[in-house]
Formats: C-alpha cells, structure tokens, sequence
C-alpha cells in the first residue's frame, strides 16, 4: 500500500492559525450562540458545533451526541488527529498522538471552553476535549471509503455516510446545457472553505481546466470562487451545485477534500483532483490517491495552473484512475446512513 506524506514549509504556521481560529473565535462563538436560545429538545446532536453543543445539551439536561464524518475525528490508531497534516504514519504514532495531543490541546482550550461553560453556569473541566471525547457519538462515512477500524472507542457507532435525497430538485436548463457539452465540463468547487486568495485561486482553477481542453463549471460556495469570473462559452459560475444531480455528469471533481464532496464525488464515479486546506481533508486527500481515484493531492497553499493542469490531465487520462473511479462509484451509491443514525439517536434518548 502506497504510503502519503503531505507536509509543506508552512505546516506549522498553518496548525497554529487553525488552532488559535479555534481557540479565539470560533469557540467563544459558538458559545455564545447557545447563550441566547432555549430549545425545546429531547437531545442535541452537534456536528461541527461540539465545542459548544455538549455544555448545552449538560445545561438543558438533554441527550448528547456527537456526529462526526471521518475517522480521524476519534481516536484510533488508523489517523491521527485532524490537526496532524501528516498521513501514512506508523499506528503506534498515530495512538501517541492521540493519547497525549487531546490532553495538550485540552489545556491550551481550557480557559476558552470554561469560560464558555461559566456563561451557562456549569462548573469548569480540568481536561474539556476528553471530556467532549468521552460523549456518545456517531462516524457517519462509507466503510470502503473511511473505514473505520476495528479500535473505535466503544462510545463511537459507526454508520454509512449521511446522504440528502436531491431528487426533487431539478436543474436550471441553462446548467443542463453546459453538461451535455462535449467535452464535458470539470466541476471546481471549495464547499464552506473561506479561501482568502479566493479570485486568484479561482483564476488558476479555470487556467489548469482550460489547459486541458475542457470547460469549467465553478461552485462559489462560501469561498467566493467565482468572484471575478464571468460566464463564457467555457465557464459557468453557480453559487450553489446540487452534487447528485451534477457529479455523474461531469469529467471530474476540483474540491477541497470535505467528507461530503468527496463522498458525492466517489458515488458520481468520477475521478477527483483534492487540494486540501485543513483539518480532516488532509485524510480525504489521502485516501482518494490510496483507493486510486485521484492522484496526488495539492494542498491549496501550493497550487499553480501548471501542477493542477498536469494533476487533472492524469486524473482525465490515466485509464487506472478512472477504470477504479467507475467501479468505485456502483459500490458506494446506494449506501445512505440516515435510517440507521436515527435508529442510534433514538436508543440515546431515554423515555418519556
């Protein structure tokens, strides 16, 4: 099995901006939020809000879960933590890291977390990351794509990944015409990622897709990628793409790595071109060019029209990476994790 190192010169930098995004205004807000509801619920399941969403559901007295969509959100010796960039390492350092990177980090969120908690008058944690680690929780991905493990804490249940049913949306007639065109057009798209180099890297985008003959087809999403651009004969800039309806008509997917566009992009059976930005889209990345649905990433700091051009032309050409992108896609498709994730949440509730 092929191993992947992905490490750059502005790693470090770039752990320590992430971690005091973290610290310094990401979690204060999330706090503060929750301070000015009171919900009538039976129990809190947080995705992407657990910093906040687990002292909640302790001030309201409700169920707690956490939901969570890859491996490396749990400890396991199979992936480091989400802030380790390096993939492919041993599992006893992977195990190490866990063990002794969750308290460290722990101490370093301690003051924010707790005066948080103080907010909704909860006494403070020695440790609040265990703490939060310790909740119930839900991995919610596809067992071929992010497998689990067979060493997932026993407070984590494993369900196939979360997939919403698009079917009743339709699309624009004028975004049915750019997919029937011949070559098919790439899909370029960055999901909640706020890229701050956003109109220069959407440039590159379309420079790399151009450069390989085909048309491009941008989702703004929160990252603004198509400020700047306008629509041409071979450029079509969307706010928002619905992936079902898309994926399986384009040539290939451009994104970040996030668990839901590279599970719609692997159910498309389309081959994927990942430029990471952060956290547990360094795994996704990885496990794209393990599976051989991709080829190498490149993280986003690192991108020019040159490497992406060439990155994409293997991705377009290379008959291994699409025969396995084909094969993958039947495999992964049916799978929805919905059903059984309910099934879970409710035992968690406990009777009226």
């Amino acid at each position: 099995m092929r191993q992947t190192f992905l490490h750059h010169a502005g790693d470090p930098a770039s752990v320590r901006w992430q971690f005091r995004y973290f610290r310094d205004v990401l979690g204060p807000a999330l706090f503060e939020s929750f301070n000015r509801t009171e919900p009538d619920a039976d129990a809190i399941v947080g995705a992407g809000v657990q910093m906040a969403a687990a002292s909640a559901a302790e001030r309201w007295g409700v169920t707690y879960a956490n939901a969570v969509f890859c491996p490396c959100a749990v400890p396991n010796d199979g992936a480091p933590p989400p802030l380790v960039k390096s993939q492919g390492l041993p599992r006893f350092v992977n195990r190490f890291l866990w063990n002794w990177g969750v308290p460290l980090a722990g101490l370093a969120m301690r003051g924010m977390m707790n005066e948080g908690r103080s907010k909704l008058g909860l006494r403070p944690l020695f440790d609040p990351l265990s703490h939060l680690l310790a909740q119930p929780a839900i991995l919610a991905a596809d067992p071929d794509l992010a497998p689990a493990g067979d060493d997932l804490p026993p407070n984590v249940t494993a369900t196939e990944a979360w997939v919403l049913d698009e079917r009743e949306h339709s699309l624009d007639p004028r975004v049915a015409r750019f997919l029937d065109l011949n070559p098919p057009p790439v899909y370029a798209g960055f999901g909640s990622m706020a890229a701050p180099r956003a109109m220069r890297l959407a440039d590159l985008v379309v420079a790399a897709i151009q450069a390989v003959g085909h048309p491009a087809l941008i989702a703004g999403g929160w990252a603004g990628l198509g400020t700047g651009l306008e629509d041409s004969d071979d450029v079509l800039v969307l706010e928002e793409v619905p992936h079902a309806l898309v994926l399986h008509r384009v040539a290939a997917a451009i994104h970040h790595g996030g668990a839901g566009t590279t599970t719609a992009a692997a159910r498309a059976g389309i081959p994927q071109v990942i430029l990471p930005h952060l956290l547990d889209q360094y795994y996704w990345a990885t496990r794209i060019e393990r599976l051989g649905l991709g080829p190498r990433p490149l993280p986003v700091d690192l991108v020019t029209a040159d490497v992406l051009a060439e990155r994409l032309d293997r991705a377009l050409n290379d008959p291994a990476i699409r025969g396995r992108a084909r094969t993958f896609g039947p495999i992964v498709a049916p799978r929805n994790g919905v059903h059984a994730a309910v099934d879970v949440i409710e035992q968690l509730v406990p009777p009226r």
